[in-house]
């Protein structure tokens, strides 16, 4: 009898642990690759014509806004923040969601849109179609680059929470004529099996136009990394840099916005210890914190900062 039940949980754990090895080769076959730089689609492009173009004598108004997958607001006790869940508890909360999101987006009526955590048929977001509703919406020319792609991403452990397929990605509107948009992958990544369900972060570059120059502004969009110990988002930084000077000494204008994950310099203050003060009071100091962007490059090289602390 104690041998039968023996072999019984033999063979439950042998196929315990089959199970997880073919989920995580199946995770290594199907892992997004994207290459260093990919040609993006730009869809409801304009004519090149000059009333299309960039023009210097007027102001522009940027809108940049991380729309946490239409699932994340107050109600929500988000895993990543201490919280359990890693969805809404039903379609309906994140299309009432995606629904206000899209009323601010219309009224803040900006030229410009850098968007974050876009999904497009993502079990966590229950398959809305979240970029196209963005994409009606703003009725401009836009274009997404992919920084999320996992056929299953088994977390939370919570299997009524797990986040399952994912496709996700930054999104860049500009009322302004289009001549190319690029993603650019970024430095760094998890190890290897973390790596295979997790993020590849990225840049999206846009150029436009500047009329009666030959000369672009360059709109960079970012989502740089969070929850690692500060390695990835560092060289994330560098590789930004690289590529704002390199677009720079071509003459070129550049902006960049996005979602960070670090906070900028006028909202913290750095203590002698080396540990950061915030103008907003963190809810948990055990929680994960967006260290304190370091401003000596950009200072140096004469880049400004625009944020509002307000």
């Amino acid at each position: 009898m104690i041998k039968r039940i023996l072999k019984i949980l033999l063979i439950m754990l042998v196929s315990i642990i089959s199970m997880a090895v073919l989920f995580v080769i199946t995770l290594q076959i199907f892992e997004y690759r994207p290459k260093d730089e990919t040609v993006l689609l730009i869809e409801n492009n304009l004519e090149a014509i000059d009333s299309n173009y960039v023009n210097p004598a007027n102001s522009i108004k940027i809108m940049t806004f991380n729309i946490g997958y239409a699932s994340l607001s107050e109600t929500e006790d988000f895993v990543m923040d201490g919280g359990e869940k890693g969805r809404m508890d039903d379609k309906a909360s994140v299309e009432a969601n995606l629904e206000g999101i899209g009323n601010i987006i219309t009224d803040s009526n900006a030229n410009i849109y850098l968007l974050q955590e876009i999904d497009y048929k993502s079990s966590r977001s229950y398959n809305t179609l979240q970029y196209d509703y963005i994409s009606n919406l703003v009725n401009m020319p836009v274009t997404l680059g992919y920084n999320y792609r996992c056929i299953f991403v088994p977390f939370p452990f919570d299997i009524t929470q797990m986040m399952g397929t994912v496709n996700s990605g930054i999104v860049t509107a500009t009322e302004y004529y289009v001549e190319d948009a690029t993603r650019i992958q970024l430095p760094g990544s998890f190890s290897w099996p973390l790596r295979l369900a997790n993020l590849k972060r990225c840049a999206v570059i846009t150029r436009l136009p500047i009329l009666g120059t030959d000369q672009y502004l360059v709109i960079i969009n970012v989502h740089l990394s969070a929850y690692d110990d500060g390695t990835m988002r560092i060289q994330e930084i560098e590789a930004l840099q690289s590529m704002m000077q390199s677009e720079y000494e071509l003459g070129n204008y550049v902006i960049v916005g996005g979602d960070f994950n670090q906070t900028f310099p006028n909202a913290y203050t750095e203590k002698e210890d080396g540990t950061y003060e915030y103008l907003f009071e963190l809810k948990d100091p055990s929680f994960w914190q967006a260290f304190g962007l370091d401003d000596e490059w950009f200072v140096e090289n004469d880049w400004q900062f625009a944020n509002d602390v307000t």
